[in-house]
């Protein structure tokens, strides 16, 4: 082979080598350039970037809550956590609204023991706590068993703190007073203008709480005038508060403070993959994987072309959500929910703005 045609070979490859290196360089500026098109993306101190978050808890199985503090929730768009004694009369007296309407309502049931009144030893310890475990887990099929718990005021044990503790863990259970604690509303205690509480979350920015018993009749009374005035603020303040229920905040806020990374990919001009990644050795897991017991959607912010206007997110095998974009302080956004540790969520462009 002379030289001059080893020469042009040489020549060729070298091309080849060149015109492949453009082309990756290409689809490597192509993809910068779409990225650069969406901002940084974050994951909100509260769900749907509220500024506050607010729960209201209510013990014992009460006759005014089933009657009177739940249907008037329910009027409102409200929810709340309520510790059950499914063993008490006074729970089946009501057995319909705490089984069927609960749940249909979104309100959360939560363990308060079977019967209210502590245990004589370990094996009634564990059956007052388990069993109602149990319970509640059967309403809620197909849901997290993570639940709040208390133990019940004026009860005796027999076992100590520390057993209660592993029996909790057993049955995935965290204390209700997690978070914020809580101001247990009363009238007799000075505490009864629970709006007072909601109005002090929004004010800071935090998470609060308030627990009651009674609602306008009972014991640990809170009256009706106090109870709806509550109602009605937080009703009027819903874009600024996230009113939900305990579970469902306490999973949000230790998701959220478990977060890794928040990341982009796949991004073209009309679409975006969105996935969150939390280290599950920041959270309490009870053996069990991340994804069982941590099931909130944590709402992300990233930040879109001003053409945007709606567009759609789907997640895994979960149903297509269609959303609006959002303006803060001028800018646009996409902010939507996504569960984390299940893989990235697909963001769509559904509708540009005119």
């Amino acid at each position: 082979m002379s030289a001059q045609v080893i020469a042009t070979l040489i020549g060729l490859f070298v091309l080849t080598l060149t015109v492949h290196a453009v082309d990756a360089a290409d689809a490597s500026a192509s993809g910068a350039d779409a990225s650069s098109l969406y901002g940084k993306a974050e994951v909100t101190k509260f769900k749907g970037g509220r500024l506050a978050a607010f729960c209201m808890q209510f013990d014992d199985s009460m006759d005014c809550q089933a009657e009177f503090a739940i249907p008037e929730m329910n009027k409102r768009g409200l929810v709340g956590t309520f510790f059950i004694n499914p063993g008490l009369d006074r729970y089946q007296r009501h057995k319909e609204v705490w089984e069927a309407v609960c749940p249909k309502y979104g309100h959360e049931l939560a363990d308060h023991t079977m019967h209210h009144k502590g245990a004589k030893d370990d094996e009634e310890a564990d059956y007052e706590i388990g069993e109602c475990a149990r319970y509640i887990w059967g309403l809620y099929p197909g849901k997290s068993k993570l639940r709040p718990f208390l133990s019940g005021g004026g009860t005796t044990w027999n076992v100590t703190r520390e057993r209660r503790g592993e029996l909790a863990d057993k049955y995935f259970l965290f204390s209700g007073f997690t978070g914020p604690g809580r101001v247990s509303c009363a009238d007799e205690r000075g505490t009864g203008r629970a709006v007072v509480y909601a109005e002090k979350a929004l004010e800071e920015g935090v998470w609060g709480q308030v627990g009651f018993h009674g609602v306008g009749e009972g014991w640990i009374v809170t009256s009706r005038e106090h109870f709806l005035e509550l109602l009605d603020y937080l009703a009027a303040n819903r874009d600024e508060i996230w009113v939900a229920t305990t579970g469902d905040v306490f999973k949000y806020t230790q998701e959220r403070d478990a977060v890794t990374s928040v990341s982009l990919s796949d991004a073209t001009e009309t679409s975006l993959k969105v996935s969150v990644e939390c280290a599950e050795s920041k959270v309490k897991t009870y053996g069990q994987p991340f994804a069982a017991l941590y099931d909130e959607p944590l709402t992300v912010r990233v930040g879109v072309p001003a053409s945007w206007a709606r567009f759609t997110v789907s997640q895994g095998a979960g149903r297509t959500v269609t959303y609006d974009t959002v303006e803060v302080d001028g800018k646009r956004y996409a902010q939507f929910d996504v569960r984390p540790n299940v893989g990235p969520a697909l963001v769509a462009l559904a509708e540009q703005g005119r």
